[in-house]
């Protein structure tokens, strides 16, 4: 448990516990490192954070100064299975060992093996994968899917929501934040409608906002928005859901950050109803280390245009896809499947107890990864960086948020004492305020 009185001195004093060691020189700057990256790098890519990774295993985090961290963001959501995972590590060094690290679009065993565990694990109703680097591309094909789809049976409109992140790239943009999002290419798509994300969990979906339902050709749906985690009204989006099936849209669920456990189920969209969605985009978490997508649909959607570009140069790269294969096996286990129901109930508990606090306005929760809404964006800024001076790792964004995801192998004890040390640092903000 983490002991308050440890805190009174805590800009002069050293931080040292279980799971957490902060030296007493440790200071919130830019180190020679940073700033050396910021002049070799574009500005756009300033992490906003000065920490130099030097090493992370499990749910902890080191610098090269010997400052140990308690990692509350998964890196950015993708190490659900842990940092460095022993069984993912022996699976990619098992890999390096067979002498093939690359085979473009060949045939390859683990390949197989990778796919026909995502298809044994995921709904039946999907049969058919293809795999891809980033979750950027996976979102790129699931939007030409939908438009060859729209093109085959004479529909057009593709649907998304204000605010929703599709990642980064001329299609991704198209269909991410509103119609501007793509400006600065000059190039539009006016078949993309928005529909107005339902902040307030009372709101009710009403198609008559959207074109004629016969001409839809699909929804894209970020599974929760992500900068705070807002959560769909469950009622909006399984009327939404109906509606698209009677006039047989499409159904698309980004699930990037939601994918793999991250949010109880398998898929986040589960949490929502009984749907069967016609493709999914995965990310992040599918191999909780190197850079690996998918999408998932079926097979006679995926060949509708059997003339179609779905793969790339590292498209089921084996390595990657040696990781992945690890990282699945690891997560779908029914011990750590019975061992996150645990830490998610303390998870759960923990942030709804912080909507006492008068600086939060909402906060956004499900199974381990979580949006807490101040009323301020320096408030939470503020709280952020006071808790990495403390020895946890919070995500840092130009919003009046906080995101957490721990790995989902972290203990409740280190969860316990991580909650702690961000309730000590929202009163600290409390009494400055």
């Amino acid at each position: 448990m983490t002991n308050r009185n440890e805190y009174r001195t805590i800009a002069h004093m050293a931080i040292k516990t279980k799971y957490r060691n902060i030296r007493a020189d440790f200071k919130l700057r830019e180190t020679p490192l940073f700033k050396k990256l910021v002049s070799l790098e574009p500005a756009s890519t300033k992490n906003t954070l000065p920490i130099t990774w030097a090493k992370a295993k499990d749910f902890s985090v080191w610098d090269d100064k010997g400052n140990k961290w308690i990692d509350m963001t998964s890196g950015i959501f993708v190490a659900n299975a842990g940092h460095a995972n022993p069984k993912i590590k022996a699976a990619i060094k098992k890999q390096l060992d067979s002498d093939l690290l690359f085979a473009y679009n060949y045939p390859t065993e683990i390949k197989k093996k990778f796919i026909e565990k995502l298809l044994a694990i995921s709904p039946k109703h999907f049969n058919a994968t293809t795999l891809l680097n980033s979750g950027s591309e996976a979102m790129d094909t699931a939007y030409k899917l939908i438009k060859l789809y729209g093109n085959k049976t004479g529909k057009k409109y593709v649907v998304s929501f204000t605010g929703n992140y599709h990642g980064r790239g001329l299609s991704n943009e198209l269909i991410s934040g509103g119609p501007k999002s793509a400006a600065w290419a000059g190039v539009t798509d006016s078949d993309i409608v928005f529909l107005d994300f339902p902040y307030d969990m009372k709101a009710e979906f009403d198609y008559k906002k959207l074109p004629q339902g016969t001409d839809i050709a699909g929804f894209v749906i970020e599974t929760f928005q992500g900068w705070g985690c807002w959560m769909y009204p469950k009622k909006f989006l399984r009327d939404l859901y109906t509606f698209a099936k009677k006039n047989k849209a499409l159904v698309c669920f980004d699930e990037m950050q939601s994918g793999f456990y991250r949010m109880g189920p398998l898929y986040g969209y589960m949490t929502y109803g009984d749907f069967k969605p016609d493709i999914l985009g995965l990310g992040k978490g599918i191999s909780s280390s190197l850079p690996l997508s998918a999408v998932l649909s079926r097979k006679e959607l995926f060949d509708i245009d059997k003339n179609a570009d779905l793969h790339g140069t590292h498209s089921g790269n084996a390595l990657c896809v040696a990781a992945g294969l690890a990282n699945l096996e690891f997560l779908s286990s029914h011990e750590e499947i019975a061992r996150r129901k645990k830490t998610s109930a303390i998870f759960e508990k923990e942030l709804l107890a912080l909507e006492k606090s008068p600086l939060v306005r909402q906060v956004n929760v499900s199974g381990l990864i979580a949006g807490i809404i101040f009323e301020d964006k320096e408030d939470s800024m503020a709280i952020v960086r006071e808790c990495v001076n403390r020895g946890v790792l919070a995500m840092l964004i130009p919003r009046n948020s906080i995101k957490l995801a721990p790995p989902m192998t972290i203990t409740p004890q280190a969860l316990t004492e991580a909650m702690g040390v961000l309730r000590e640092a929202i009163a600290k903000r409390e009494a400055n305020a």
